[in-house]
């Protein structure tokens, strides 16, 4: 094995956790966006917060680079 793909393999193990974290993160935006709506709330920074969840794969080349974002309170 090379340098390069224990690199590769250990670039590849760090998205699989970028991936788990942004799911539960998503999962925990969604109810955040439904609490705010069925409170008649405004649900904008929670969706705004969402969207940037979801654009972290596009946004991010190096999963060491990921800032995430900050999660707006009830």
């Amino acid at each position: 094995m090379t340098c390069y793909q224990t690199e590769e393999m250990m670039a590849q193990s760090k998205w699989v956790d970028v991936r788990y974290t942004r799911a539960i993160l998503l999962k925990q935006a969604d109810e955040m966006v439904n609490m705010a709506n069925d409170k008649g709330e405004d649900s904008a920074l929670f969706r705004q917060y969402r969207q940037a969840l979801r654009d972290i794969p596009q946004t991010y080349d190096n999963p060491d680079d990921i800032v995430w974002p900050t999660k707006p309170t009830l």
